[in-house]
């Protein structure tokens, strides 16, 4: 018996182009443009694009494994508002634009680990947060989740301090779809954390 080749998911999975990239190129049609950063396995993403049928969401997921496989669940369902894509957001998104393009942008439970020598790995930093805050248009919307408190009041803070942003009261999740961490944590019985920021006009 002979054991089969591997599976090489980042030869599969679609990625982002090289070079200077136009964000408003990658989902055909003319709506709104959202930002899923770091989709996992995809079911807020695909709920977000049925559930808001004319806007255009862009899903970028570092793990080429769940990046191929979810695009591949888009394009058999017959989802042609959404695209998923691999790529490392804080890589890409310095060479996106043009600037204000993006109604969205989601970050829904990042940063899973623990130990201090992985600080450096954590998404929403302040660098991050300063190309978000380029590529939405005035009055976007950032939306942060988590399930774990001192990240999310952590993430809080880094989006307050940024400048670019207002706070507003967010209890529960407004836009029609859930991230599986957050059914995960729905069937279990943990709180989440809620922080959205919205651009000063």
């Amino acid at each position: 018996m002979t054991t089969p080749p591997p599976i090489r998911y980042g030869l599969m999975a679609r990625t982002v182009p090289d070079g200077d990239v136009d964000l408003r190129t990658l989902v055909p049609g003319e709506g709104p443009l959202e930002l899923e950063i770091g989709f996992g396995r995809g079911r807020f993403l695909m709920e977000r694009a049925r559930a808001a049928p004319g806007s255009r969401i862009i899903g970028m997921e570092i793990k080429a494994k769940w990046a191929h496989l979810v695009e591949e669940r888009r394009a058999r369902e017959g989802i042609t508002n959404a695209v998923a894509l691999r790529a490392d957001a804080r890589a890409v998104l310095p060479r996106c634009g043009p600037d204000g393009c993006l109604a969205r942008v989601f970050v829904l439970f990042p940063d899973p680990w623990w130990k201090k020598r992985h600080e450096k790995r954590k998404v929403v930093d302040e660098t991050f947060l300063d190309h978000v805050a380029r590529l939405l248009a005035p009055g976007g919307e950032l939306f942060v989740e988590s399930d774990v408190e001192d990240r999310a009041e952590g993430m809080r803070e880094r989006i307050a301090a940024q400048g670019s942003f207002v706070i507003e009261p967010c209890e529960a999740n407004p836009y029609g779809a859930r991230s599986n961490r957050e059914v995960r944590a729905d069937e279990d019985g943990l709180p989440i954390y809620r922080v959205l920021g919205r651009k000063r006009a």
